[in-house]
């Protein structure tokens, strides 16, 4: 008689348990165990889903020095990038990178990188350097960067799709 008791009494708690967890219009995810068998939680995106005006964005002026920047604006509906070559890399100097993005959602997949630009390298190899940088309006700075001697190219990746503007600029320190 007890044990139908406390069978009654916990079915009673887990039904009113359940909906008060349960919401109309929302559904939950429990966790579920992944093929190592560790509980594995759903992803959760906190991207806007309206997308918001992008943030204003000033690339700055050229400096004396410069090494190389590239500049990317939206033209119709893909972009434009402007490459502009500067001096040659100066051997035991350290640079500074300064890269930011300017898109209606903000994105965390964007990068610049940083290439060899001696005749005939462009686009070919691996990358001397880079890193990611929030596409949000915000200015990322790397500094104290040692490059090799000669000629570099800076480019901008993996911009989002409603990306409207861009830069990277490499400057001595």
């Amino acid at each position: 008689m007890r044990q139908r008791r406390a069978v009654g009494i916990g079915s009673a708690v887990l039904a009113v348990a359940m909906a008060a967890g349960c919401t109309p219009g929302r559904a939950l995810s429990a966790p579920t165990r992944g093929p190592s068998g560790a509980l594995t939680t759903p992803q959760v995106s906190f991207t806007p889903i309206e997308p918001g005006p992008p943030p204003a964005l000033s690339v700055p002026l050229r400096a004396e020095g410069e090494v190389a920047r590239v500049v990317v604006t939206k033209r119709g509906s893909g972009k434009a990038f402007r490459n502009v070559p500067g001096v040659p890399v100066s051997v035991g100097r350290t640079y500074t990178v300064e890269a930011a993005c300017s898109a209606s959602r903000p994105s965390a997949t964007t990068s610049y990188a940083v290439y060899d630009a001696a005749p005939g390298t462009w686009g070919h190899g691996e990358p001397l350097y880079s890193r990611h940088f929030p596409c949000d309006g915000s200015v990322q700075t790397t500094a104290n960067l040692g490059l090799p001697a000669g000629r570099v190219q800076v480019d901008v990746r993996g911009l989002p799709a409603d990306a409207v503007a861009a830069y990277a600029v490499i400057r001595p320190e």
